[in-house]
């Protein structure tokens, strides 16, 4: 058993039929395992050694290795894999270059990508899981423009992902027609090479209700120095010398912040700025009286 568990030890626990019959054990010694304790059918093929803990990774790669050696974690369960916010790991969603009638009994999504270029098949957390960029592309696949744009965003902030990488991803797939390249090109298109993402959900939010133009008019966290403070703010539209500032009830409310906001804002002013404070509660429960605001600061004469 020592073999197999230094098989195990970078799979979560666990094993496969076919990695058993490679260490030299066979059908009727697996079978007086399983009925032993020794071993636990977790699938057809996959098995969990005693001692091993029933993690969210463990089962992810438990149906990595019962969908087949080319399936790669993928779509939505990449997302949450890499950290991207508003991901969940369930439902599970796999990718394989060719699909079989296995796949179809599986009681999680399977999808087909044939041609997959090299180096967009990472391991994370011991799990194989396509790269940031193709996660990126096969979410256009399943969610709108604005949760895809998001998820962009995010993974942009986190570094994970450039516009180089997704430009390269649009060279090497863009010949092969493949579903939600144009969604993924036209987002990297709009940000460009100096995007700065936004730092936070709600940050993103606004960016949302600018929409793609207007948005191209600000710089996200941009350095404002003075002759003895500096500063960075969350937006500047730089033609009107406006600074839009994204506060939350949550951080922004105790004595101690609105007098630091207070003795900020006057610096800001002070240096020939237009200051705009917009609320996370506004953002979401009255949009539309925050792009009144906004526009009539930038499209008026300071």
């Amino acid at each position: 058993m020592d073999s197999l568990y230094n098989v195990a030890s970078s799979q979560h626990g666990l094993v496969t039929r076919t990695q058993l019959r490679d260490q030299g054990f066979h059908r009727n010694r697996i079978a007086r395992w399983v009925q032993t304790g020794q071993l636990t059918r977790i699938y057809s093929k996959v098995f969990a050694l005693p001692g091993s803990t029933a993690t969210i990774e463990r089962g992810l790669l438990a149906r990595v290795l019962e969908t087949g050696t080319d399936a790669t974690i993928s779509h939505t369960t990449a997302a949450w894999m890499w950290g991207i916010a508003g991901y969940e790991p369930t439902p599970v969603h796999v990718v394989v270059s060719r699909e079989n009638r296995h796949h179809h009994h599986l009681p999680w999504r399977v999808h087909q990508f044939t041609g997959l270029p090299p180096g967009h098949r990472r391991t994370v957390r011991d799990i194989p899981t396509t790269s940031p960029a193709l996660t990126m592309l096969h979410l256009a696949q399943v969610v709108g423009r604005q949760r895809l744009e998001r998820a962009i965003d995010n993974a942009w902030s986190l570094g994970l992902i450039t516009d180089t990488d997704l430009e390269k991803l649009d060279r090497e797939l863009a010949v092969q027609g493949r579903n939600g390249i144009v969604a993924v090109r036209d987002a990297t298109e709009e940000r460009g090479a100096d995007w700065v993402p936004p730092q936070s959900n709600i940050e993103s939010r606004f960016m949302q209700l600018l929409g793609p133009h207007l948005a191209s008019e600000f710089e996200c966290q941009v350095p404002i120095e003075g002759e003895q403070w500096n500063a960075r703010v969350d937006f500047l539209h730089r033609p009107s010398r406006t600074i839009i500032e994204i506060q939350s009830e949550r951080y922004h409310t105790s004595l101690t912040d609105s007098a630091a906001d207070t003795e900020r804002r006057g610096r800001l002013q002070q240096a020939g700025y237009r200051v705009i404070e917009v609320w996370d509660n506004e953002l979401f429960g009255d949009p539309e009286t925050v792009m009144d605001r906004v526009l009539t600061a930038i499209r008026s004469v300071a």
